[in-house]
Parts: structure tokens; C-alpha cells; sequence
């Protein structure tokens, strides 16, 4: 065999015999690495959680805009209220009993004389109602041409925070109806909501279903849009804190399939109690077949749900007693307990009307008192009006206290109350 041959056979053979340690070697690097990861892992999934290093108390943000000491934003002899509510499509109805509490409470307030400034109170309203995009511009008017001092939106929350976004970049206060949660935790010092939030109600929903009456089966229904979908979110998150089952949930669009659907849900589940978060159209559909199949069980009613609804003489929420005598589905929802004085500024007269206000109308004409009462203390400014309703400000020392924290939050407390339909 020739040599040169026999010196590449040698060469070659010595090359394939070192391929086995290489294979080792990187098989045991891999080992290595993975044993790495792996003990990392499990020593960040078993440490403590760690503590942020800083956190935000959104209730000790305070606002520290521009006072105007003196300034007046309004014009001519009138301080406006501006409203904006849907006076048309399927909220029409709810629209126009806000607007008739907020001319309740303005004529209430011109029998009282001039407000401080020597100005006559008055009220200026926009349709929330129509295509995308027009809530915004009606909002807009209300400010710029209009000239309010101060805004009230109805209980939907996008006019909520489309009001909310425009009169945050203008500063104008507003009042809001609306039970968002999500409309004062980012602490926009221009928001204040008048009434519970979605949160307040699914606590004292849950609080009266599994700790008060002990029931355990309960169906939440959830309109198909922001509001209905967040309160019901917030009623679930209410039910995993009392520990409590989990609610059968059906989502509701408004069709008459749906209703069929309703109906079945309610066969199969039978629940111990209906939960419904819906606006007050919905409510009134869903209602009627609760009340036709299943006449002892009582409803939930989130208070955009019983907008229409007016509190009964019983206050004091529902009882087991009551359950059993019941002939029709009693419905209940979350109304205040006022916690201010008689000297505040929801010292006013009772609304005149020969009919009674229902749960939001009582809210509009309560938030337009705020405002008047504000503004018999303050000249019709904007911003002295908003340190005001947020108890900041030079007048912040008075006696007279809004019912407001300087986040927006209704400080009242709040519980279940027995409704029913107003006629």
C-alpha cells in the first residue's frame, strides 16, 4: 500500500475519532445551560413578591391649576349649567326625565334669587344622541358656545369620557351620572360623579345576595356594550372576593333572539337571583319575562338599569320573610344615605312635581343643586368652581362640604333599596 495513502487513511481516522468527545462536550454544555434556566426559574416563581420601590395615593393627588381669583367665565347676566343627554333613540325616554329634573331644580333655584355674582342660573342642553362623532362636537358647543360654567352628562359612560377628555383639555368641571369605575381612578381633576360606581354597586349587591340571604345561584346579564360589560366584570370581581360561586353570565344585545335566549338561560340555570346590567330599555324586557317565569326571584338592578325606577317606601332592601310572600320578581338596586348636614349644599326643596322622580332624575336634580350651591359661595368661575366641588381651594375652610373626595368620588354611603316602575 503506498505510503501517502497509508498517511491519509491515518489523518483521516484520527479526525473521525475526535468527533465523539466534540459531540460530548457540546451535549454537556447544553445540560449546563438548561440546568441554569431551570434553577433560575424556580428561584424567581419561589422568591417573595417584591414590594414597589414607590406607589400613587390617588387621593392625595391634589390639583394645583391656575385660580383665577375674581375672573368670571360666564357672560352676560346668566351662569349656565350645560347638559349633555340623549333626547333621542332608544334612551330618549331616560333623556328627557333627566332634562325635566334639571329644570325642576333651576326654577327651585331662581325662586331663591341671584347667585353670588348677581347671575340668574340657567341650563343649556345637547343631544348626546346620533352618529359617531357628534357627541364630541355637542359637548364642545356647550363649552364655547354656550360659555358653561360646569358640565352634567347623563349615565352613559363613553359621553362620560368623551366629556371628560374635552373638558379636561379646556377645564370645565363636570358632573357625571355616570357608575364607571374607570372615570375618576385616573384622578382627572375635572370629574366628578354623582352616585355609586359600578364597584360600589356590585359590593352591595353581593353583600345583600350571599351574605344577607344566603343565596348561591345567580345570573348576571351583561348588555352588550362598555357599560354593561364593566359593571358586570366589577359584579364578578365583587362575587371571588365574598368567596362565593362563580355567576352564570349571559350577554345581551337587544335582539328578540335574545330574549329567547334569556328565557332558555333562565330554564337551565334557575338562579337564586338575577343580576342585570343593562340601560333601562333592556331592563324593561328583561323584566318582563323574569316577572312571567319566574315570579319569586328577586332582581338586581344596576342603577343605568333603573333609571325609570323611583325607591319605594321599604328602604331598607329585601328579607327572607318577604321572599316567600312575594307574588311578582321585587327589584332593588343601590341609592345614598346622605352623609352631609342640613346646611350643605344639598339643602334645597323638594322637587315639585306631581309625580316622583326616578333614581336618576334624582341624581340630575341633585347634581345642579351642587352646582347652584357652589356657585351662591363663588363667583361663576371654572376653576374656582371646580376647587369648590373638589373642597380645595381658598374656600376650602368654609363649613359648607361638597359630597365629593379630590379624586371625583361620591363619598356618600350606599345600600340596597327596593324599587319600583315609575308610571
Amino acid at each position: 500500500m503506498p505510503v501517502c495513502t497509508l498517511h491519509r487513511y491515518a489523518e483521516h481516522h484520527a479526525q473521525e475519532s475526535l468527533l465523539p468527545p466534540l459531540k460530548i462536550l457540546w451535549l454537556l454544555l447544553l445540560l449546563v445551560i438548561l440546568f441554569a434556566c431551570v434553577t433560575a426559574a424556580h428561584a424567581q416563581s419561589s422568591a417573595p413578591a417584591q414590594t414597589p420601590y414607590a406607589t400613587l395615593d390617588r387621593q392625595k393627588v391634589t390639583y394645583r391649576g391656575p385660580i383665577h381669583e375674581g375672573a368670571a367665565d360666564a357672560l352676560g347676566d346668566a351662569a349656565v349649567i350645560g347638559l349633555i343627554l340623549p333626547l333621542k333613540g332608544p334612551q330618549e325616554r331616560e333623556g328627557r326625565a333627566l332634562l325635566e329634573a334639571a329644570q325642576l331644580a333651576v326654577r327651585a333655584e331662581q325662586r331663591r334669587g341671584p347667585l353670588r355674582d348677581g347671575r340668574r342660573l340657567e341650563i343649556a342642553v345637547r343631544d348626546e344622541s346620533g352618529p359617531w362623532g357628534q357627541a364630541s362636537t355637542e359637548i364642545l358647543k356647550l363649552i364655547e358656545e354656550d360659555r358653561a360654567v360646569a358640565l352634567v352628562t347623563s349615565a352613559n359612560g363613553a359621553s362620560a369620557h368623551l366629556a371628560e377628555q374635552i373638558a379636561n383639555k379646556i377645564s370645565v368641571p363636570i358632573l357625571t351620572l355616570s357608575s364607571d369605575p374607570s372615570a375618576t381612578q385616573t384622578n382627572v381633576p375635572w370629574l366628578f360623579r354623582v352616585g355609586p360606581s359600578d364597584t360600589d354597586q356590585a359590593q352591595a349587591f353581593c353583600q345583600q345576595i350571599y351574605s344577607e340571604l344566603g343565596l348561591r345561584k345567580v345570573l348576571v346579564v351583561a348588555q352588550t356594550d362598555h357599560d354593561g360589560r364593566v359593571g358586570a366584570t366589577e359584579f364578578e370581581k365583587a362575587v371571588k372576593n365574598f368567596k362565593a360561586p362563580i355567576p352564570f353570565r349571559f350577554e345581551f344585545a337587544g335582539t328578540p333572539s335574545d330574549l329567547d335566549l334569556f328565557l332558555a338561560k333562565l330554564a337551565t340555570t334557575e338562579p337564586d337571583a338575577v343580576v342585570i346590567w343593562t340601560d333601562a330599555a333592556a331592563a324593561d324586557a328583561l323584566l318582563s319575562i323574569v316577572e312571567a317565569t319566574r315570579p319569586s326571584t328577586p332582581v338586581f338592578l344596576c342603577r343605568k338599569a333603573a333609571q325609570l325606577e323611583a325607591p319605594s317606601s321599604k328602604r331598607d332592601g329585601f328579607n327572607a320573610d318577604q321572599r316567600e310572600k312575594q307574588k311578582s320578581a321585587e327589584r332593588f338596586t343601590v341609592d345614598s344615605k346622605q352623609l352631609l348636614s342640613a346646611q350643605d349644599s344639598r339643602d334645597f326643596d323638594t322637587p315639585r312635581t306631581d309625580k316622583p322622580l326616578s333614581l336618576e332624575a334624582e341624581a340630575m336634580y341633585e347634581a345642579v343643586h351642587i352646582i347652584a350651591g357652589a356657585l351662591r359661595q363663588i363667583p361663576s368661575n371654572r376653576g374656582l368652581l371646580r376647587n369648590y366641588l373638589a373642597n380645595q381651594g381658598p374656600s376650602a375652610g368654609n363649613n359648607v362640604k361638597t359630597p365629593f373626595d379630590p379624586a371625583g368620588n361620591d363619598l356618600q354611603r350606599f345600600s340596597i333599596v327596593q324599587v319600583e316602575a315609575v308610571p
